[in-house]
């Protein structure tokens, strides 16, 4: 049975709506999950829901709800906050939410190519070509984004175990790369 367009919108599409609504009197705020959760009244458990739809419905409408990072403030040591801005707003804590997103994306496309790359070659798989042709963009995209650090480093100065383990990764996607491109080292150079 399906709802029609006039009823009252769910508990969850609720929870959203008031989770978007009281982000809008908070823009550029550091939130954490408890400040959201007293603001709005809405109890944590049906939160850890609300807030991924808020996020995406903040996109719909131009607006940027960041993922929850360690916080830049010394009175708020080591919690995990979120902003809310609203289109055209931004800063050096968007920037490194961005580059997250970009590093998370990179190591997501690598699985993705190992394993279309393992399918490709696989005498028993549903479609070889197909494996083959998305590990091909796959490793098309790790290497159009492997520089995502170097471009990182120009925006935002980059500390700690974040900065190494970037490195690390994209070391790691490099070697990948030449591994399935067939090409050695020395003819690549």
């Amino acid at each position: 049975m399906s709802r029609k367009r006039d009823d009252a919108p769910s508990q969850e599409e609720q929870d959203t709506i008031d989770v978007l609504m009281w982000l809008r009197h908070n823009v550029g705020r550091e939130l954490s999950y408890a400040d959201i959760a007293r603001g709005t009244g809405i109890p944590a458990r049906r939160l850890r829901r609300a807030v991924p739809k808020a996020r995406m419905a903040a996109h719909q409408l131009g607006n940027r709800l960041e993922q929850f990072m360690h916080s830049r403030d010394p009175l708020k040591r080591g919690a995990r906050v979120t902003r809310f801005h609203t289109c055209g707003q931004g800063d050096e804590f968007g920037a490194r939410d961005a580059l997250l997103a970009c590093r998370k994306a990179v190591a997501y496309m690598g699985d993705m190519h190992r394993a279309c790359a393992f399918e490709a070659h696989n005498p028993n798989s549903l479609d070889q070509e197909a494996f083959g042709q998305m590990a091909a963009a796959a490793e098309g995209s790790i290497r159009t984004f492997s520089g995502v650090e170097r471009l990182g480093s120009k925006i935002v100065k980059n500390h700690g175990t974040m900065r190494r383990q970037a490195e690390r990764i994209a070391d790691l996607e490099a070697q990948i790369a030449e591994l399935t491109s067939g090409e050695s080292p020395a003819a690549s150079a």
